[in-house]
C-alpha cells in the first residue's frame, strides 16, 4: 500500500451546504488492478495527430504583435502565456504588459494594455468609462505593474496575475516569502472589475503564482509556490474563495513507507469535471558506486499521477507512468492538463521536431497515443494550453514571429469515460 500522507485543505464554511455529493470510498482495489494492466511497455510507434495553423503573430510592441524580441541576446524574463476557450485565443504578453484577445482566424478582438509601455491601438476602439457595449472590438487601459499567468472562463472574463509594487507587497514571516501577488478580474468587455487575493476579493496578496485554471463550472484555480509548500486556491465564479490547499513538499506520497527514493513534485492541475487536484510526483534513487558503496549521484526512477480530493481530503489514487524500454530513449513526461471525463493529458519531447501526446484515463489505461510535429530549428518560445473540452493550443515563438496553432485532440477522446481503442 503507497504511504499517502494527507495534505491540509480547508473548506470555506460557507460552502458546506452545497457539498451534497457522498464521496465513495477509496479505490485502492481498482487502482491496484489498473496498474497492473499499465504494466506492459509503450512500444508502440505513434501516428502522427495533425497539426492546424490558426494564425502568425508579427514580432513588436503594436496592438496585434509579441514582444518576445531578444535584446543584448537575452529574451525578455517577463511571462508569455497562451489560453483558448470556445475559439477564441487570449495571449498574455508580459513583456509588453498586455493581454490581447483573438479569434482563430487571427482578427484581434479584444485588447488589455499599459498605455504608458504600449503604443495607442489604432485598429480597436477605446472603451470610455468603462462604456464599451456599443464596441464589437474593444481596448481598455490598465496599468499592469507586471503581467503573469492568464485564465479565461467562459464568461470570457479573464483572469490576469500582476505583480504589486514593493510598497503594497507584504512579508509572510511564517512562508519566509514577500506577497506581492494578486489576480486582476476583468469582465468580457475588458473592464477591470477586481482583484482577488488568498481570501477573495480584496484579500491577501499571493506568494510566487506558478498557475492559473478554470474549471467548467467557472471556478479559478490559483496555484502558489513557497519555498517548502504548494498553496493552491479555489473560487467560485463570484470570487469567493472554497477552498485552501496546502502541499508539503516533504510530506508527497511515495510508493511505500520504507521507500528511500526522493519525490519530486513537478507540475500540479485542477480536476476539470471533480473537485480534485492532479500532482505529478518524480522519484528519484540514489546511485551506489558496487566497488565501494559510496553515493555518487541519482538517477530518474519512475513517475506517477496522484489525484488529491478536494471534499475528503485524500490522495484517492494513483497512475504510473509509461517507463521506457531498454534501448528506447527516456521520455520525461510533462503533465499538460485534464480534460473532460478527467482524461489525463501529458506531452514528451521524442527526438527532433516531435513530441509524443499520451492520453491516459484513471485507471491507467493509455487510451491514445499520437506524435505533434512541432519544429524547433530557432525554437524561442513553446507555451500549451489544454482546454476543458480537450482542444490542444499552442504557441511556438521564433526570431521572426510567433504561430499558434491547435491540435483537435478532442475527437480522440472516447465517447464513454474508460473507453479507448488502444490505438497507437
Amino acid at each position: 500500500m503507497a504511504y499517502r500522507p494527507r495534505p491540509t485543505i480547508h473548506l470555506n464554511p460557507n460552502h458546506r451546504r452545497r457539498r451534497a455529493r457522498v464521496r465513495a470510498a477509496v479505490l485502492a482495489l481498482l487502482i491496484a488492478t489498473a496498474l497492473l494492466g499499465l504494466a506492459g511497455c509503450d512500444t508502440r510507434q505513434p501516428s502522427v495527430l495533425e497539426r492546424e495553423d490558426l494564425f502568425q503573430l508579427e514580432l513588436g510592441r503594436l496592438e496585434d504583435q509579441l514582444d518576445i524580441i531578444s535584446r543584448d541576446g537575452l529574451m525578455p524574463r517577463a511571462e508569455t502565456s497562451v489560453a483558448m476557450r470556445d475559439g477564441l485565443v487570449y495571449i498574455g504578453d508580459g513583456a509588453a504588459n498586455k493581454v490581447m484577445e483573438f479569434t482563430s482566424y487571427g482578427d484581434l478582438v479584444r485588447l488589455i494594455y499599459h498605455p504608458d509601455q504600449n503604443p495607442s491601438p489604432v485598429t480597436l476602439g477605446q472603451a470610455q468609462n468603462g462604456a464599451s457595449d456599443d464596441l464589437t472590438r474593444v481596448a481598455t487601459a490598465y496599468r499592469f505593474g507586471q503581467l503573469g499567468n492568464i485564465a479565461v472562463d467562459s464568461r470570457r472574463y479573464v483572469y490576469a496575475e500582476d505583480r504589486l509594487p514593493p510598497e503594497r507587497s507584504v512579508f509572510d514571516d511564517q512562508l519566509g516569502v514577500q506577497l506581492n501577488r494578486i489576480v486582476v478580474r476583468f469582465d468580457d468587455a475588458g473592464n477591470a472589475l477586481d482583484y482577488l487575493g488568498q481570501e477573495g476579493i480584496g484579500g491577501t496578496p499571493f506568494p510566487f503564482v506558478e498557475r492559473l485554471l478554470v474549471t467548467v463550472r467557472d471556478e479559478l484555480v490559483v496555484i502558489t509556490s513557497t519555498m517548502n509548500a504548494k498553496l493552491v486556491y479555489v473560487y467560485t465564479p463570484g470570487g469567493e474563495l472554497i477552498y485552501t490547499v496546502r502541499i508539503g513538499l516533504d510530506r508527497l506520497p511515495v510508493p511505500s513507507a520504507d521507500d528511500d527514493s526522493i519525490a519530486v513534485l513537478e507540475e500540479i492541475v485542477a480536476g476539470v469535471d471533480q473537485y480534485r487536484l492532479y500532482l505529478k510526483i518524480s522519484y528519484y534513487r540514489t546511485e551506489v558506486a558496487e566497488d565501494t558503496g559510496e553515493e555518487f549521484g541519482i538517477r530518474f526512477d519512475h513517475s506517477r499521477i496522484y489525484w488529491l480530493d478536494l471534499e475528503s481530503g485524500r490522495y484517492e489514487g494513483y497512475v504510473e507512468l509509461p517507463r521506457s524500454t531498454a534501448g528506447e530513449e527516456a521520455l520525461h513526461y510533462e503533465l499538460v492538463g485534464v480534460a473532460r471525463d478527467e482524461q489525463i493529458f501529458l506531452l514528451a519531447r521524442q527526438g527532433v521536431g516531435q513530441t509524443r501526446l499520451i492520453i491516459m484515463n484513471q485507471d491507467g489505461r493509455v487510451l491514445r497515443r499520437r506524435i505533434l510535429n512541432i519544429p524547433e530549428v530557432e525554437l524561442v518560445l513553446r507555451r500549451f494550453s489544454l482546454a476543458p473540452n480537450g482542444v490542444l493550443t499552442a504557441l511556438l515563438g521564433f526570431p521572426d514571429r510567433a504561430d499558434v496553432v491547435w491540435w483537435r485532440s478532442d475527437r480522440l477522446l472516447p465517447e464513454v469515460a474508460g473507453g479507448g481503442d488502444g490505438s497507437p
